[in-house]
């Protein structure tokens, strides 16, 4: 029994499944504390061990260090596509807190450190609960065993067929705009309204009287519409294994 290949085989796969789990940014499995992100990658990576095949074993031997930091770059560019529409539902939540009059409240994210957007938060976890009932998880898990297939350990990063970046997260920020952009829009509509009472009747302290109102109808207007939230998200998610498939073409 060959040891040392089947460490060199666990460490590449492990590398290129790394950036789904120890990034601390926006992703599926972001939320889930550290020590249960390490055994599941623990455990994907021992699964994909068994379905994988690593080719030009002695290659791959020869220059370990290079072939493993070739794997993280090709997970670093995989994580990237996925962790976007996350990205995208809390950039527009922020917008939308600012619009609101939420701007100066927030959520503070133990994993990242950070203060994030109140409704912002909401929709990402609510985007995730649909990312797993609506079985994404599995359909991601799938996506990086055909990773494997698509663009075998070993075969070099820059064989990869990326997209324009730019391109691609303004697809993903359009795309992610139409959660919020009913709200926005009637939000603009009440604060240009706000600026011609505050213009007419310049003895009112506009602000402290209409904050309470503009929150209100903010709260009443995105119950209203997050009901068709969902088929935006779950446009999001396809949009993801469509530009994976089009990295692998």
């Amino acid at each position: 029994m060959n040891i040392s290949f089947y460490v060199a085989e666990f460490s590449l796969i492990g590398a290129r499944l790394l950036p789904f789990f120890i990034s601390s940014g926006h992703g599926p499995f972001q939320r889930l504390p550290a020590m249960v992100r390490i055994v599941v990658l623990i455990i994907l990576t021992l699964i994909c061990c068994f379905l994988v095949q690593v080719p030009n074993s002695e290659v791959v031997k020869n220059y370990m260090l290079l072939s493993i930091l070739n794997e993280f770059a090709v997970g670093v560019a995989l994580f990237f596509l996925v962790q976007l529409p996350f990205v995208a539902i809390g950039f527009w939540g922020r917008v939308l807190d600012m619009q609101i009059g939420f701007g100066a409240a927030g959520v503070v994210d133990p994993a990242n450190k950070s203060q994030e957007p109140l409704l912002g938060t909401i929709f990402v976890l609510a985007a995730l609960a649909i990312f797993y009932l609506s079985g994404m998880h599995i359909t991601l898990i799938k996506g990086i065993l055909f990773s494997f297939e698509r663009f075998p350990i070993g075969t070099e990063f820059y064989r990869l067929n990326l997209p324009n970046m730019a391109s691609v997260m303004t697809v993903f920020l359009s795309v992610g705009m139409l959660v919020y952009i009913p709200v926005i829009l009637l939000m603009w509509c009440l604060d240009l309204f706000m600026g011609f009472v505050s213009r007419t009747m310049p003895q009112m302290n506009i602000y402290f009287v209409m904050l309470p109102l503009k929150i209100a109808i903010g709260l009443f207007l995105l119950s209203i519409f997050s009901v068709y939230s969902e088929p935006v998200l779950t446009r999001l998610f396809k949009l993801v294994f469509f530009y994976w498939d089009s990295v692998f073409a």
